[in-house]
């Protein structure tokens, strides 16, 4: 099955998180989306495989969309071969227009989410089989695949974004969607509770 845009996150939540208002224009548009989660989260601190792959599913109903979560192993994501072809052969499956992944770089101390070395690790992977998915000479079962765009989300506090979205209109069911994930509603930051967060956030981005 064949989706128009893919979007790729380290553990379930991070795209919902951290571009839920998108997905849900985008999916309101006509568009197929397909979250697909490396990881299942299972080293989180909130929650276990099962309910936070039950609450993926959840999201992705309330998004518009469709959600998948694959077993690399959470805290352990690596941009090595292995993982770039698995990824490579997943893109020529699916076969996306445009995909999304976390920014792959950031300066910013261990306590800020979007520098979760997973994040990273899953940023770097994507944008290095995305290149690896359009070259004919290497081999796979499947044919090469050029995706014609690729951007990023959880860009650290010290970029400023080159695109903005206006998720005015989406920006109630991505909190639903975010909510849907009931385990990780318990996170707080000093004392801030994850969903505030998340609406500062974008209430400072405009």
């Amino acid at each position: 099955m064949s989706f128009d845009v893919v979007v790729f996150g380290a553990h379930p939540d991070d795209a919902e998180m951290g571009m839920g208002g998108t997905i849900a224009r985008l999916a309101q548009a006509g568009k197929r989306v397909c979250i697909v989660s490396l990881s299942a989260g299972e080293r989180g601190t909130f929650g276990t495989p099962e309910t936070r792959a039950r609450e993926a599913q959840a999201a992705a109903v309330i998004l518009g969309c469709e959600a998948r979560i694959l077993d690399f192993p959470d805290t352990r994501i690596a941009c090595d071969v292995a993982s770039r072809e698995r990824l490579m052969h997943l893109l020529r499956e699916l076969q996306p227009g445009i995909v999304f992944a976390p920014w792959y770089a950031s300066t910013m101390g261990h306590r800020d989410g979007a520098s979760h070395l997973d994040h990273l690790a899953t940023g770097e992977l994507v944008r290095q089989a995305v290149k690896l998915a359009r070259l004919r000479g290497k081999a796979s079962d499947l044919p090469a695949h050029d995706v014609h765009r690729l951007y990023y989300y959880m860009v650290p506090r010290d970029r400023l974004p080159t695109l903005y979205v206006d998720v005015s209109e989406t920006f109630e069911t991505a909190i639903h969607a975010i909510s849907a994930y009931e385990t990780q509603m318990k996170i707080d930051k000093q004392g801030t509770a994850i969903l505030e967060v998340l609406r500062v956030g974008r209430a400072w981005y405009g």
